[in-house]
C-alpha cells in the first residue's frame, strides 16, 4: 500500500515541476489548473460505481489474486502517467490516471480483507491502524522524495520513480500469494496430521492392551479371562463410540460447509436491483452521514492536492513587490548569461528590495536571447518573450536553472521542497495517531459528536490560511487531528446506521458518494483559482470553508438524529464475544 499511496500523491507533490514542465504555450498555461485538477477527478469518477462490484471480485477471486488484479492495474496506470509527462501529453497522463483509479480504490478492498482473514480474533483494530499508518507513510515519503528527485534531475525521472515504487508493489503482492499458498498447504498437512494423530492413538491403546492382555493370561483362570474379554470389549466399544463422535462431528461440519457454500453460491445470484432495494431502504441517519463524508473530506483530501502550490503562493515563494524592477529589466539575472556588474532588484525610490529565503526573486520583463551553440543543454534553441511571467520559467531547462535565472530557480527549488515537507503534516498525524484514535473511540463513543466538531477545527484552520500570514504548521495540524478523529468515527459509524444484512451495500453507497465529491470538487477549485487570476488565496480557502460549514451543520442535525434514535453513535459500542 505505501507504493499505491506514493505515487497516487505525487501530482500533488510535483505541483509547481509539472506546471513548469508541461507549459508549452499561453493556451496551456492558462489550462493547468484545470488539467491538473483533472489528475484527481478522473481517478476518482471511476470510484463512483467500482466500490460496489469491488467487494464481489474479492470475494469470487480471494483477496490475494485480486490484490493482484488490482495492483497491476496501478502500474499500468502510472506507467502511462509516467509516459504521457515523458512526451508531454496531457491526454496519455489522463488516461493514466483512469486505470489507476480502477485499481486503487478496490486494492484497499483487497487488502482490507486479507487483513480480516490473517488477524481474525486476534489485535484486528490495531492492524488495521497499522495499514493505514503505513499507507500514509507512502503520501509522505512521496511529499519529501519526489520534489527533491524532479528538482535535482527531472520532471519525468520523479514520476517514473513512482512506478518503481508501484513495482515493488506488485512484488510485494507476490510473495503475499506465495505465503499464503504456503499457509494453506500448512494448514491442510495440519489437518492430515490431526486425522492420523487420531487414528495413531487408538492403534496404539489397542496395542498396549493387548500386551498386557497376553501377559497376564497364563496364570488365569476362565473368569479371568472372561473378565479381560469383557473389558476389552468396554474398550473397544469407547473407542468406537469415540470414532462414531469423530465422524458424527466432521460430517455435521461438512453439512455445515455444504450449507455455507450453497448460501454463498445463492447470494451470487442474487438480482442485481437488490442493491438499490437495499439502498432506498436505507435510514435518513446514514445518508446525513454520507453527506457529512462528502464535505468534511471534501475540505482535506482537495486540499492535499493543491496545498504545495497554495503553500508556495502563500509562504514559500511569495510575489516580489510590484515596485521592484531590475536594473537591467531585458537581461538575466543570475548565471552565465547575466551581467558581469550584476543586475540588482530595485524600487522606485532606488533602494534595494528585500532579499528573503520565502521571496520570489525579480525575473526580467522582457528576454531576447537565441543560442550559438548546439552543445549548450538548452531544450530550446532561442527564448523571446516580450513579457516575462513565471509561467514562461521552466526551472528543469538548463536556459533558466544554470545560465539566466539561477537565483529564481535555486529559490524555487528550496521552496518547492519546504512546502512539500510542510504539506505532509496531516498524514504524518494521522499516520502516527490512526492506530490510537480508533482504540480511544470504542472506548468513550461519541462518534456523532466527534462528527459534528472534526468540521469546526477545519473552519478555524481554512480561514487561518485564508486571512492570516502566519506560519502554516499550526493550522496544519489542526488539519491533521481533524482528519484523524473524523476518519476514525465515520467509517465504524456506517454499520450502525443500517441492517446487519446491509453493511457492504451501505460501505459501497458511502464510498461511492465520497468519490462524487472528490471528483466534482477539484474541477470547482480549479474554476474558483482561475476566476480568482491564478491565485488560491483566499478564495479556494473560502470554498474549504464553505465545505467545513456544511459539515458542521450535518453533523449538528446527525447528533439530533442519534438522539431520536438512541443515541447509537454516541454510546459505546458493547460487543458480546461468544467463545
Amino acid at each position: 500500500m505505501t507504493g499505491v499511496y506514493y505515487s497516487f500523491d505525487i501530482p500533488a507533490a510535483l505541483h509547481q515541476q509539472l506546471k513548469d514542465y508541461m507549459a508549452k504555450n499561453s493556451s496551456d498555461d492558462d489550462n493547468y489548473a484545470v488539467k491538473f485538477n483533472l489528475l484527481y477527478s478522473v481517478y476518482s469518477i471511476p470510484n463512483i460505481i467500482l466500490p460496489f462490484i469491488g467487494g464481489t471480485i474479492v470475494d469470487k477471486l480471494t483477496a490475494h489474486h485480486s490484490a493482484m488484479i488490482f495492483v497491476s492495474l496501478t502500474l499500468i496506470g502510472q506507467i502511462l502517467f509516467a509516459i504521457g509527462a515523458q512526451i508531454k501529453s496531457w491526454n496519455v497522463m489522463l488516461l493514466g490516471r483512469v486505470f489507476y483509479g480502477f485499481g486503487g480504490e478496490s486494492i484497499t478492498v483487497a487488502t482490507s480483507t486479507l487483513t480480516s482473514i490473517w488477524f481474525q480474533g486476534k489485535e484486528l483494530a490495531l492492524a488495521f491502524g497499522i495499514n493505514l499508518a503505513v499507507s500514509r507513510m507512502g503520501s509522505v515519503l512521496n511529499n519529501w522524495i519526489s520534489p527533491s528527485i524532479a528538482n535535482s534531475v527531472s520532471t519525468p525521472f520523479a514520476i517514473w520513480f513512482g512506478v518503481g515504487m508501484n513495482f515493488v508493489s506488485v512484488m510485494s503482492i507476490c510473495i503475499i500469494i506465495h505465503l499464503t499458498a504456503i499457509g494453506e498447504k500448512q494448514c491442510s498437512e495440519d489437518c492430515v496430521s490431526q486425522q492420523n494423530g487420531i487414528e495413531s492413538l487408538t492403534a496404539a491403546l489397542l496395542e498396549d492392551y493387548e500386551g498386557d492382555q497376553n501377559t497376564h493370561m497364563g496364570g488365569s483362570d476362565l473368569n479371568l479371562g472372561d473378565g479381560l474379554h469383557s473389558q476389552e470389549a468396554d474398550i473397544q466399544s469407547t473407542l468406537e463410540g469415540m470414532n462414531q463422535r469423530t465422524n458424527n462431528h466432521q460430517t455435521e461440519q461438512g453439512q455445515q460447509e455444504e450449507e455455507i457454500l450453497v448460501e454463498l453460491e445463492a447470494e451470487s445470484r442474487i438480482n442485481p436491483f437488490q442493491c438499490i432495494h437495499d439502498i432506498k431502504s436505507f435510514s435518513i441517519m446514514f445518508w446525513i452521514l454520507s453527506l457529512s463524508c462528502v464535505f468534511v473530506y471534501g475540505s482535506i483530501l482537495p486540499f492535499n492536492n493543491i496545498a504545495s502550490g497554495l503553500l508556495l503562493e502563500r509562504n514559500y515563494f511569495i510575489s516580489p513587490p510590484s515596485s521592484c524592477t531590475l536594473a537591467f529589466p531585458d537581461q538575466c539575472t543570475s548565471g552565465s548569461l547575466a551581467p558581469t556588474e550584476g543586475n540588482p532588484s530595485k524600487d522606485k525610490k532606488g533602494n534595494v528590495c528585500p532579499v528573503r529565503d520565502n521571496l520570489q526573486p525579480v525575473l526580467p520583463q522582457s528576454i531576447n536571447i537565441a543560442s550559438t551553440e548546439n552543445e549548450n543543454g538548452w531544450d530550446h534553441d532561442s527564448y523571446e518573450f516580450d513579457h516575462l511571467t513565471t509561467d514562461n520559467v521552466d526551472c528543469g531547462d538548463k536556459f533558466w536553472n544554470t545560465d539566466c535565472t539561477k537565483d529564481y530557480c535555486d529559490a524555487q527549488r528550496r521552496a518547492t521542497e519546504t512546502s512539500g515537507r510542510i504539506m505532509s503534516i496531516p498524514y504524518i498525524l494521522s499516520a502516527i495517531l490512526s492506530p490510537f484514535f480508533g482504540h480511544i473511540v470504542d472506548k468513550v463513543g461519541f462518534r456523532a459528536l466527534i462528527a459534528c466538531l472534526a468540521p469546526v477545527l477545519l473552519i478555524f484552520v481554512h480561514l487561518s490560511l485564508a486571512l492570516t500570514d502566519s506560519s502554516p504548521v499550526i493550522p496544519l495540524l489542526g488539519q491533521g487531528l481533524a482528519y484523524t478523529f473524523y476518519a476514525a468515527v465515520i467509517w465504524p459509524s456506517v454499520p450502525l446506521t443500517v441492517d446487519e444484512g446491509s453493511t457492504g451495500t451501505a460501505f459501497g453507497a458511502i464510498t461511492a458518494v465520497q468519490n462524487f465529491g472528490l471528483a466534482l470538487f477539484p474541477l470547482l477549485i480549479a474554476a474558483i483559482f482561475t476566476a480568482s487570476g491564478n491565485a488560491y488565496i483566499p478564495n479556494v480557502e473560502f470554498f474549504f470553508v464553505g465545505c467545513a460549514i456544511v459539515g458542521t451543520f450535518l453533523g449538528f442535525f446527525l447528533n439530533v438524529c442519534d438522539r431520536r434514535n438512541g443515541y447509537i453513535l454516541n454510546k459505546v459500542e458493547r460487543r458480546i464475544v461468544s467463545v
